[in-house]
């Protein structure tokens, strides 16, 4: 992760709405003529921009048009209205259709392995894709899965980060996270073990205590962080939440000169972490879920940490 990741970045819209699905074809060719662009949004790993609902009237406009031109193909011109001598045309025989089902058995990201990280980073992180339903964020290194536009503890996504930073990054783990000016530490973390270490001691998160961990043959440290249910406010927006901190973030760390490298969406919020350390390079890979999350997607996400495998450029 060589450039700095403005973490307000960490949603792309995209859409996949209702049960109903239109024809592949159809859907394809709809899906072509629509540009996803990145929107700048308070971040949120699962979290979805307003931009989807109008990517979505987007898609349901196109389809109409589409079902109305290949209507009109099918359907032709009338023979013989208004010119002299017109023959009705007969009526061809009804035909029955085969049937066909417009459910998919898998969507998202194919099966197999995925690169999660940029070109550019200087750790490749490679996972295996074993669930549907996933989709990636291509400029975030992020995976996520069942982004409802909420945050946590309502939401009921989940989000894969796979981030990478080159040798002798300092990691700035504040002591508050609410906090973030004053409990800014004077010697930042640059091991995988200082800065597991850090996280545990950190306030209001309830860190579990550090362990080791091999992943693709390599070690590092585990831990997990929760977000504190105290800053939940019924009906209040994220901003008004953690309106009370710093910059009105509750965030867990910075790296070099960036006040906030990594924050949270909501109170309830449960980050995963696992810290390798990759030939010197730090790569934190961050399952990141609300408490409303479905055991089966939490499993999903520790499946794609515990696969990861890492290649040097």
């Amino acid at each position: 992760m060589n450039a700095s990741r403005d973490p307000d970045h960490l949603i792309h819209a995209f859409l996949m709405e209702g049960e109903d699905q239109l024809q592949d074809q159809v859907y394809d060719a709809v899906r072509a003529d629509i540009e996803h662009r990145a929107q700048r949004v308070v971040i949120g790993p699962w979290r979805l921009p307003i931009m989807n609902k109008i990517v979505g009237v987007a898609l349901a406009a196109a389809a109409v048009v589409a079902a109305v031109l290949i209507g009109a193909q099918l359907i032709g011109s009338p023979s013989g209205v208004g010119g002299p001598g017109g023959e009705p045309t007969p009526s061809p025989e009804p035909s029955v259709a085969e049937p066909t089902s417009s459910s998919r058995t898998w969507t998202g990201i194919p099966e197999g392995p995925v690169v999660v990280t940029s070109a550019d980073d200087p750790v490749q992180v490679t996972v295996d894709m074993t669930s549907p339903g996933w989709v990636a964020l291509r400029d975030l290194d992020v995976l996520s899965k069942n982004d409802d536009s909420l945050d946590p503890p309502q939401s009921v996504g989940g989000a894969f980060l796979g981030w990478t930073w080159p040798a002798g990054s300092d990691f700035h783990v504040y002591g508050d996270p609410c906090r973030l000016s004053t409990t800014r530490p004077e010697t930042p973390a640059t091991t995988s073990a200082e800065i597991a270490a850090a996280l545990a001691n950190q306030a209001q998160t309830d860190a579990t205590a550090p362990v080791d961990v091999t992943l693709g043959g390599y070690t590092g440290k585990a831990i997990t962080l929760h977000v504190p249910m105290t800053y939940e406010v019924p009906g209040a927006t994220r901003e008004e939440e953690f309106a009370e901190c710093d910059e009105g973030s509750f965030a867990f760390y910075g790296v070099g000169d960036e006040a906030i490298g990594r924050d949270a969406q909501g109170p309830g919020q449960i980050d995963d972490l696992w810290i390798m350390d990759v030939d010197g390079s730090i790569v934190i890979l961050d399952a990141a879920y609300g408490p409303a999350a479905p055991a089966e997607l939490v499993d999903e996400l520790h499946g794609l940490a515990e696969s990861a495998t890492f290649a040097l450029p």
